[in-house]
């Protein structure tokens, strides 16, 4: 798996656990049951980029990311992007119809 798509599951995983039950904190463990088969440094490389991105504030213990919190424009950045999936979505349909 490359790094640009574990982060891009990562944030998907966070933001869909806060949407379902507003929670923004996450144990490294949470990401580790995910993805067992994936190195311990590979799985914070991914928050490490994700936390350099703005997205997320990481708590570094051990040069592992411990402790995750989801930031308020780590979801906005999502429902839009969301917004746009659908919007387009809608213009292909439409354009079919012609």
């Amino acid at each position: 798996m490359k790094l640009n798509s574990l982060k891009s599951e990562f944030l998907k995983y966070m933001v869909k656990s806060y949407a379902k039950d507003h929670k923004r904190i996450f144990a490294f463990e949470s990401f580790k049951s995910l993805y067992p088969e994936l190195d311990d440094d590979f799985i914070s490389d991914a928050l490490f980029a994700l936390d350099e991105d703005g997205f997320v504030h990481v708590y570094k213990a051990d040069d592992i990311a411990y402790e995750t919190t989801l930031l308020p424009n780590a979801i906005c950045s999502v429902e839009e992007d969301t917004l746009l999936r659908k919007g387009y979505s809608f213009i292909k349909e439409i354009r079919s119809w012609l």
